[in-house]
């Protein structure tokens, strides 16, 4: 006999151990705890269901964002850099796109880089700094400001980036 069959045949002789009216009442627990076991497990599953039926569209949201960003990254891969234009060239357009914009700016070649000096604006100030970046690739080393007469006064130093 194996131990499985020994325990089923010591199972079996303590039911039949039992009178009837404890047989009825093992019953009855048994019935009882098994709905008890079913319920809370059917709970459980519902309440899981729910979670997930939340938690499903958020995740494939960013799925979906993950995705366009992947795609942006190979985009981005594929252009070719851009090719380095020496500082110098760059002072008279600059201070041109400043003037544009209302801005009072002397821009002057400096070293391997250039300096500006001026005022206006602090917003327009940032924009163009902004675009000098963006569009020469020439980044903030230093930058000063202070109140001026005509709004804000800076001081900025800008290098190609990577020329740090």
């Amino acid at each position: 006999m194996s131990a499985m069959q020994a325990k089923l045949q010591e199972a079996k002789t303590w039911w039949t151990g039992l009178a009837p009216r404890e047989r009825a009442l093992v019953a009855a627990m048994a019935a009882v705890i098994g709905v008890a076991a079913l319920w809370s497990l059917s709970d459980w599953t519902q309440g899981e269901r729910k979670r997930l039926a939340r938690a499903l569209p958020q995740a494939k949201a960013r799925l979906n964002a993950m995705r366009d960003d992947a795609a942006e990254v190979q985009t981005l891969q594929r252009t070719p850099a851009r090719a380095a234009v020496p500082p110098a060239s760059l002072a008279d357009p600059l201070q041109a796109s400043a003037r544009a914009r209302g801005l009072t700016m002397d821009v002057r070649v400096d070293g391997n880089g250039l300096h500006a000096k001026g005022g206006g604006s602090f917003d327009l100030i940032v924009e163009w700094l902004a675009d000098a970046q963006k569009d020469n690739g020439l980044g903030v080393v230093r930058l000063s400001t202070s109140r001026g007469p005509n709004g804000v006064a800076i001081e900025a130093d800008l290098q190609a980036s990577g020329a740090q």
